[in-house]
């Protein structure tokens, strides 16, 4: 079975997915350390209040990426497709692994190949995802999904006391 074949994106169920595992993804500071979310403290419910929003919103939509074990699936991380902006057709993506044993094997780059899929079914002709400029994992990811960048900001945020860059990549679908 073909790496790509063994992970799959659904959306997450309240009941089954909202876990211990992931709370600890969400308040690990390395897991979060190039995101907006490390600054969030989480509990299991502003997590399942989060999924529960995304879960009925029209243009947003959470998936968990899993990876096949044995006879199941493990929830392995999360990737968004949205806001969706229909009348442009144009969405962002943001995404994370929380199993860092897993990190640096290419499931985000599947991740991303097949949200790009999902996206190219609803009409979507162009995706974006910013990136903190020390972020050098994403962008290899984002770079082997065939994005490019499209812009710079200059010392746009503060990270361990020193101001950085941030970068939007952008690709055509």
């Amino acid at each position: 079975m073909k790496k790509s074949e063994k992970l799959i994106l659904r959306k997450l169920n309240l009941k089954k997915d909202i876990s211990k595992k992931y709370l600890n993804w969400m308040n690990d500071p390395l897991v979060h350390e190039y995101t907006e979310q490390k600054n969030i403290k989480h509990s299991l419910a502003t997590i399942s209040k989060f999924v529960k929003e995304k879960n009925r919103c029209k243009n947003e939509f959470l998936y968990g990426i899993f990876l096949k074990k044995t006879n199941s699936y493990i929830h392995i991380g999360n990737i968004k497709l949205g806001p969706i902006n229909s009348v442009h057709k144009n969405a962002e993506i943001s995404y994370f692994i929380g199993e860092k044993e897993l990190w640096g094997k290419g499931y985000s780059t599947i991740a991303i190949e097949k949200i790009i899929k999902l996206a190219k079914k609803m009409g979507i002709k162009k995706l974006r995802a910013g990136l903190y400029e020390m972020n050098i994992g994403s962008k290899k990811v984002l770079t082997k999904n065939n994005f490019k960048i499209e812009g710079k900001f200059q010392s746009e945020i503060i990270y361990n006391g020193k101001r950085y860059n941030t970068y939007w990549f952008g690709r055509v679908l």
